[in-house]
């Protein structure tokens, strides 16, 4: 097993934070639009997920796309990296979101969008689900954070040795 040293903890970290928040953003979303109605021809919202594989990003890989290192005092400290950079939420990657064009046809013929069978299109979202997956976003934001404190502590400890 290879040992990537903090950096490694904070890029995991980073990624874990950015994926959650676009999981967050996401249902949030599907919430807001779940009871939107579209009549004949009219567009209609498509509930979305968020694919976690997809962003997956590594802390030095970022350097090298953007070409931007940290300041070392040892070349065998922190290899790779050699300035400063002020670090901005836009540049780490977010996850894919996948559109899913299903929606449910809710039978209500006195609905003004209602067709001529007396149905109306909704986005097939069930709230309940979208709930669920707010509740355990929220909680992997949380715990995310919790590992982050972990690693800021273990990485002032280390360097009052």
């Amino acid at each position: 097993m290879k040992v990537q040293g903090i950096f490694s903890v904070f890029s995991n970290v980073a990624r874990g934070l950015t994926n959650e928040l676009t999981r967050l953003e996401t249902v949030s979303e599907n919430i807001a639009n779940a009871n939107q109605v579209a009549g004949e021809g009219d567009p209609i919202y498509h509930r979305k997920t968020v694919d976690p594989q997809e962003g997956k990003q590594t802390f030095h890989s970022l350097l090298k796309r953007k070409r931007l290192s940290l300041s070392r005092s040892d070349g065998s400290h922190l290899k790779g990296i050699n300035e400063r950079h002020r670090w901005r939420s836009e540049a780490w990657p977010k996850a894919k979101v996948i559109e899913h064009p299903n929606e449910r046809l809710v039978f209500d013929p006195s609905h003004p969008k209602a067709d001529h069978r007396g149905f109306v299109r909704m986005p097939d979202i069930n709230v309940v689900d979208e709930m669920m997956s707010m509740i355990t976003a929220t909680r992997s934001y949380e715990a995310n954070t919790s590992v982050l404190s972990a690693a800021k502590q273990l990485a002032r400890k280390t360097l009052d040795i």
